[in-house]
């Protein structure tokens, strides 16, 4: 069972990768059009149309593709007061009772953001107007993308935990 566990978790950090590269990308292009567009404002007093639209929509798919990423990579802030203050088994309980809340918070974002992304592709939503329209639909789905695979790597991180405490309550420590 550890084996199909391994390859799994190996699989999503090659997807995971995948985004965290294509994020980093994006936002060195962000970064050379915010550049232009403030470059334009304050000498020559002409923006770069649509940078502000593009940024926007821009941050919150950057956000939720590097979300798995970032708890893959045990990245997350953590306010560490109560943790530091437990032992290995406390940290296993408290790693599996966060795993298993962020599970069903970011199922509920899914299923919150389902009939809105049907909605702008039945009605090809946009934001944006005159120099740069945008659909909305990628966004929207990229969102629900990313959500479905942090549950992925919540219930990765949940089980890692509750194989340790099943270790080590049975006296082998933690294996994982």
């Amino acid at each position: 069972m550890t084996g199909i566990f391994r390859l799994a978790q190996k699989v999503l950090e090659k997807i995971f990768f995948v985004f965290q590269g294509l994020c980093s990308a994006w936002l060195v292009v962000l970064m050379i059009l915010i550049s232009v567009d403030v470059f334009g404002r304050a000498f020559f007093a002409r923006p770069l149309r649509g940078t502000p639209e593009l940024v926007s929509f821009s941050i919150v798919i950057i956000a939720f593709l590097l979300l798995p990423y970032v708890l893959m990579m045990n990245r997350q802030i953590r306010i560490t007061m109560l943790y530091d203050r437990v032992g290995p088994l406390g940290k296993d309980i408290i790693d599996l009772a966060s795993s298993l809340v962020g599970v069903m918070l970011f199922i509920m974002l899914i299923m919150a953001s389902w009939n809105g992304f049907i909605r702008a592709i039945r009605i090809s939503e946009f934001i944006g107007e005159g120099a740069l329209r945008l659909a909305t639909s990628p966004a929207r789905g990229l969102l629900i993308l990313g959500s479905a695979f942090v549950v992925l790597q919540f219930l990765f991180n949940a089980g890692k935990s509750a194989y340790s405490i099943y270790n080590r309550v049975r006296g082998k420590g933690s294996v994982c």
